[in-house]
């Protein structure tokens, strides 16, 4: 369990990641006048009061969270430990990734785990955003704020609905019903489309391009080239 306190200040005061600190959006925030509180956090990449969460991604790392499975865990310890939780994107340079596949994961953070995404062109532009969302959380809190949240370790169903998550036009709440109906990922890999259409959601589309994908042999130079 991580606390962190907001005392009563004339300065913003934001909680940054220390992977974070010497980042040009910190460099940013100090030239501001923004207090920064370096601690390697369990949940986010800045923290500006009780509610409020911010994880920043730039183009490149956005796109890996989303192959990876990782954007998605982070979007849900974010929306269990604050009750607004924000993503940052940082450049629009996209290039492992297609526009349908970015546009889900965008619906899906908006849709499935109600998390806004606000999109900046520099770190400067952000760093301007972070100190005036700073300012309207804490120069007119109670004296003391205190911040308490901890990262949950991922269960195993937790684990097999992510898994289930990255087949195609699958999110959160398909994912669950996949997996309640079949009982397991071995099962749901087994069934042929006509099963996958039993379960509430899932259309003759979709049923059709997770065999394609079950079915198809991996190519590394595909794999490398996207």
């Amino acid at each position: 369990m991580q606390e962190l306190v907001f005392q009563k200040s004339d300065k913003v005061q934001i909680y940054v990641d220390d992977r974070e600190l010497k980042s040009d959006v910190c460099k940013a925030l100090f030239e501001k006048g923004a207090l920064l509180n370096p601690k390697r956090l369990d949940v986010g990449d800045f923290v500006l009061s009780p509610r409020v969460v911010v994880e920043r991604k730039n183009s490149a790392d956005f796109e890996s969270s989303i192959i990876d499975g990782r954007l998605f865990q982070q979007a849900q310890a974010m929306r269990e430990n604050f009750p607004s939780p924000l993503v940052a994107l940082v450049g629009d340079t996209f290039q492992r990734l297609n526009p349908k596949a970015l546009r889900g994961a965008f619906i899906s953070l908006a849709v499935d785990y109600k998390i806004p995404m606000f999109f900046f062109d520099t770190d400067a532009e952000l760093a301007d955003f972070l100190y005036a969302l700073g300012e309207r959380e804490q120069l007119r809190a109670p004296k003391e704020q205190k911040v308490q949240f901890e990262k949950r370790c991922a269960s195993m169903a937790d684990r097999q609905r992510l898994i289930i998550e990255s087949l195609p036009n699958v999110g959160p709440k398909g994912a669950k019903a996949l997996l309640r109906h079949f009982g397991s990922i071995e099962s749901i890999f087994a069934a042929d489309e006509e099963e996958l259409q039993d379960v509430e959601g899932v259309g003759g589309k979709t049923a059709k391009e997770i065999r394609e994908v079950v079915e198809a042999e991996y190519d590394e130079k595909c794999a490398e080239s996207t």
